[in-house]
């Protein structure tokens, strides 16, 4: 999760550990809510391909 939070928002993991235990997990559940959606649209994308293939 944290590599994830680095990469998308450019923020370090001690920058995160640093941060007070409320916001954290504030973090971390907002990261997962996004994840659980891409992983949504993904499998919509998927579906609609094969929807389209004859």
């Amino acid at each position: 999760m944290l590599h994830l939070i680095f990469q998308r928002h450019h923020l370090p993991p001690d920058e995160v550990y640093n941060k007070d235990e409320n916001v954290k997990q504030f973090m971390y559940a907002s990261m997962m809510l996004q994840l659980e959606e891409e992983e949504k649209a993904r499998k919509e994308q998927e579906r609609a391909a094969r929807r389209l293939k004859p």
